[in-house]
């Protein structure tokens, strides 16, 4: 399936209006050309790179509420992709004051050139927009409990891993992985060790309980995208070269994430990611 058929999964008509009416000024027959998108998706990818499409974002206040979250994600990776490769450098978060010059600009736009790799991180960071909960039972040690889980809490995911046999934790290893992504990609500062002196703190259930640093997700992110790509569900969903490649190239993939963050959607963080 091709990457374009596959946005056709996650966009809504409500998104393809959006996409048409911001990219065609010459027509005003909407409807068809929506209809046309849906037996021709391959033009939907084409269409994304117009950055009228961010620009009207960036007038619209209420976009979030507009559009899907995958959408938005998909539009704000390219721009980012764009304004990234016109730079020597990005900026490496130290501190709350402190950033230092990486000079990493071509290899993290080649990765986000990737299109199986920009799709997958526009649909991790919708993910991160609905919170999803479960209260499991189990017995262990002779002893019945049960524990509310969130999907948002490094550590609720890690401890519910544990509970599952070996060949059935491909789906939390992969949601490991992408907390870690999420955390030091849109929330990098955070996770600096002068934490305490930011305002716009990370919401409560995506801190986990433990102390860990950005470099403390950097390495569990490689470590479970890696564990991920091995097994068998992921060559079925057709990701397990997505997950290798994050894997490889953790520190590249969040350098798009931390400039999207700081630039497109800082005010709007707690917003988005509720």
């Amino acid at each position: 399936m091709s990457v374009a058929m596959m946005y056709l999964q996650d966009l809504s008509e409500a998104d393809l209006h959006f996409i048409v009416t911001t990219v065609v000024t010459k027509r005003q027959d909407y409807d068809y050309l929506c209809n046309l998108l849906k037996d021709k998706p391959d033009f939907i990818d084409i269409m994304l790179e117009d950055e009228k499409l961010f620009q009207r974002i960036l007038q619209d206040e209420n976009i979030f509420l507009k559009i899907s979250p995958f959408l938005l994600f998909s539009i704000l990776l390219r721009q980012a992709k764009k304004d990234i490769e016109k730079q020597a450098y990005t900026l490496e978060i130290v501190s709350r004051k402190e950033r230092i010059p990486v000079f990493d600009t071509g290899d993290a736009t080649k990765l986000l050139q990737n299109k199986d790799v920009r799709e997958y991180l526009a649909r991790m960071l919708a993910s991160f927009t609905r919170v999803e909960s479960a209260s499991v039972v189990y017995k262990a040690r002779g002893i019945t409990y049960q524990r509310c889980f969130s999907d948002l809490d490094f550590d609720d995911v890690l401890e519910l891993s544990s509970l599952v046999e070996l060949p059935f934790r491909f789906p939390f290893y992969k949601r490991l992985a992408d907390i870690a992504l999420f955390l030091s990609g849109i929330f990098p500062e955070y996770l600096c060790r002068d934490r305490d002196f930011f305002d716009d703190k990370i919401p409560a259930r995506l801190s986990g309980s433990k102390n860990r640093t950005l470099r403390d997700y950097e390495e569990q992110g490689r470590r479970y995208y890696d564990l991920a790509s091995t097994y068998d569900e992921a060559k079925e969903q057709g990701l397990a070269e997505v997950l290798s490649l994050l894997a490889e190239k953790f520190t590249l993939a969040r350098k798009p994430l931390n400039y999207l963050a700081e630039n497109y959607i800082y005010k709007y963080r707690s917003q988005l990611f509720q």
